[in-house]
């Protein structure tokens, strides 16, 4: 008897190489959109995540300064009270006015998409804040431009604003373009609160 060796596929095998190289064929591009959309997206949220905790750090802690004569500023969480004049002395929706010492007044404000602080000397300590007429320094310093800051609601809520205001709670979006991830952009939503010790 002869045996006869063959090599040849059956139907079966056939089907699951068409199967298999369907399934690859299909799958790849959008793997690979995919990745080259997160390799887009990643450098923008970094940003936009450096961002929206260096604004929060800043407005709640304080921290270092490129204004002129300041090397440091103090956060709200640092405001107080001198004599009669309560620790807060401007409180508006997107603007916030604190005393840090006799004689030092800080301003943050959200002017177009960016947080800004403004630090005024009184030449008397003891009197009242005003508003600071010296130049404004961007928060955080070091990203301005690219990534924007916008308040969906009050970027500013006080309480108890009658008596002295005990606390404030800060709310913001920081994001890149339009924010959403489907076109290559980054958006991060942030809030927190601050106690305000000697309203």
């Amino acid at each position: 008897m002869r045996c006869v060796n063959r090599s040849a596929a059956t139907l079966v095998e056939l089907v699951i190489v068409l199967v298999v190289s369907a399934i690859l064929f299909i799958t790849t591009p959008i793997l690979i959109f995919h990745g080259v959309k997160t390799l887009v997206f990643l450098p923008k949220a970094l940003a936009v995540n450096d961002t929206a905790t260096e604004v929060l750090h800043q407005i709640v802690e304080g921290g270092f300064s490129t204004l002129p004569g300041q090397t440091g500023v103090p956060g709200v969480r640092f405001a107080r009270r001198i004599g009669t004049e309560p620790a807060i002395w401007d409180s508006q929706t997107t603007r916030l006015g604190y005393r840090t010492s006799p004689t030092q007044c800080v301003v943050i404000e959200l002017v177009g998409g960016v947080v800004k602080r403004r630090v005024g000397e009184l030449a008397v300590a003891g009197d009242p804040c005003v508003d600071p007429v010296t130049p404004a320094e961007d928060l955080p310093y070091h990203v301005a431009g690219s990534v924007q800051i916008t308040a969906t609601g009050d970027l500013f809520t006080y309480y108890n604003p009658g008596g002295g205001i005990r606390r404030v709670d800060i709310a913001f979006t920081a994001q890149t373009g339009s924010g959403n991830f489907d076109e290559g952009e980054a958006r991060e939503d942030v809030a927190s609160s601050v106690a305000i010790r000697v309203p």
